[in-house]
């Protein structure tokens, strides 16, 4: 079989399920088929009791005026509870009341909040009626969006000091911004070594390559389904001048396992004696999914750019909320005070509409810069609503009557990734699993089926894409094939979060006569 650039390879298998006539099983998109309801209702029920104040504040019938802060905490929880008078016990409206009312509270008895200020924040904010101000976050968002930074990433240790969070239309955004950021900063200029730690998602191996970026690319592959991901090599090559920056998403994608804390140490130790200098971005979308959870933002803060999304655990893949975290004491600020004339002139010259003094300006206020072209920069920040519905999803979590939740997603990942491993005869391979994801070998399933010689002889004789788009064309089944992510090529990937445990088991039952009925080999 010819091959295929992977955008043709993904459309292949797509219109394959659809022309197949059976039930399309999509498990190729990371798409999950669950959505969390208490955050949103919270949400939307906050943009009701904000119009109803808006409204209040205008002596015209037509519309309504910015509502005054002050005592606008006692005239919210007035609203709320005239309104939960009205929806009576249970729902999901009293749900979203119920959330709305905690949070409030939390961010008064917990964050230290202002009552008045926290309140007319939300409520300014649910309006969208004013630009978002500071453009970076909104300042009692941004310090919710740091508590819930600190729970999901540091393991109950988070490091002295605060981030800076800038609010993005989702984890895409956040990674162009990163990428748009590095480059016109000459952080990392044209031809700049990178290593990225393979498989990873997509985007990761595409953008650098582009020829505004024009970097050159290390892949640092991990070892095939280990618990661990990467052994000692992968700090000894870091250790290299060379390399400028390392992109890693942990835990990962599509091997969703988490890098555990020996590792974790060892790459500490790594810049704190040998490569001060080194700029990592972490990708921590799946967080949420592993308990107890450590990342590299929490054990080297300063050189750390960390990327987040809502969109996975939250069920918002369509809401496009994420942030990116820089840390007040930044590496990255160092780098660029270190920069020769002829890149403090260029500089001077791109940001010159946003200050004087350019050496002032922090990465990552440079980086709200560039996500509007610079030239519209005193309007940048995402959608005020947009950061109000992200507050509520964070106080979700870090909130006590969100741990149930979270609780029984992990659970139901775990349930999923049994009921499609068990048919197959595979034993996941441990480790610190966010079972988000599956990444299943091929080979390994035709060697308990059929025989290791068969799976020889498959590996030597076959295209594995041609099961893939059998596994379509047959069943209406989507997986993706793992050299999309830089694995192995007998590895395809599945999103445990958009089937159910039976749709599971039908996948596995569809991959297993796939393999039986795979002509000419031999039988074992």
């Amino acid at each position: 079989m010819a091959e295929l650039a992977v955008s043709e390879l993904g459309k292949a298998i797509a219109a394959a399920a659809l022309a197949s006539g059976k039930p399309v099983l999509d498990a190729g998109r990371g798409q999950p088929n669950w959505l969390s309801t208490a955050p949103r209702a919270a949400a939307h029920l906050l943009g009701l009791v904000a119009a109803e104040e808006a409204e209040a504040a205008s002596d015209d019938p037509m519309w309504g005026r910015a509502p005054r802060r002050d005592g606008i905490a006692g005239r919210v929880r007035n609203r709320l509870a005239a309104t939960a008078g009205l929806l009576g016990p249970g729902g999901t409206a009293r749900r979203g009341a119920d959330f709305l009312e905690d949070a409030l509270r939390y961010g008064v008895e917990e964050l230290g909040f202002e009552p008045d200020a926290w309140a007319h924040e939300l409520v300014v904010g649910a309006l969208g009626s004013s630009y978002p101000s500071p453009t970076r976050s909104l300042t009692h968002v941004e310090a919710v969006l740091g508590r819930y930074l600190a729970e999901v990433t540091s393991a109950g240790r988070p490091p002295p000091g605060r981030f800076h969070i800038f609010g993005t239309e989702g984890g895409a955004a956040a990674m162009a911004y990163v990428f748009r950021a590095l480059r016109e900063n000459e952080l990392l200029g044209g031809g700049a070594k990178i290593a990225l730690a393979t498989p990873i998602f997509t985007p990761y191996l595409h953008i650098p390559i582009l020829e505004d970026f024009g970097f050159e690319v290390v892949e640092l592959p991990a070892g095939h389904l280990t618990p661990d991901r990467f052994g000692d090599e992968l700090i000894d090559r870091l250790a290299a001048p060379d390399i400028k920056a390392f992109f890693l998403i942990n835990p990962g994608n599509p091997d969703s396992r988490a890098l555990p804390d020996e590792w974790l140490a060892h790459l500490r130790d790594l810049v704190e004696r040998r490569r001060p200098d080194l700029i990592v971005v972490t990708d921590t979308v799946y967080a949420t999914f592993v308990d107890g959870f450590r990342s590299l933002a929490a054990e080297i803060p300063r050189n750390v750019i960390c990327l987040h999304s809502f969109s996975k655990h939250f069920g918002a893949t369509g809401a496009r909320l994420g942030f990116v975290a820089v840390h007040e004491d930044s590496v990255l600020d160092e780098l660029l005070a270190a920069q020769g004339p002829a890149a403090r002139r260029a500089q001077q010259q791109r940001y010159r509409s946003v200050t004087g003094d350019v050496s002032s300006l922090s990465f990552v206020d440079r980086m709200v810069a560039d996500s509007r072209e610079v030239a519209l920069h005193n309007i940048a920040g995402l959608a005020t609503p947009d950061q109000v519905q992200m507050a509520m999803f964070a106080l979700a979590l870090v909130m006590p009557s969100g741990r149930e939740y979270f609780e029984r997603t992990r659970a139901q990942l775990r349930h999923r990734l049994d009921a499609l491993f068990g048919p197959l005869g595979l034993h996941e391979p441990g480790g610190r699993d966010s079972f988000y994801y599956a990444l299943v070998d091929l080979l390994a399933v035709a060697a308990n089926r059929r025989g290791a010689g068969f799976a020889t002889w498959l590996a030597e004789h076959v295209d594995p894409a041609s099961i893939v788009l059998r596994l379509a064309a047959e069943h209406g089944v989507v997986v993706l094939p793992g050299q999309v992510f830089g694995a192995p090529q007998w590895d395809v990937r599945l999103s445990l979060a958009s089937l159910d445990a039976g749709q599971l088991g039908a996948v596995a039952a569809a991959l297993l006569a796939v393999i039986d009925t795979v002509p000419d080999g031999p039988s074992g």
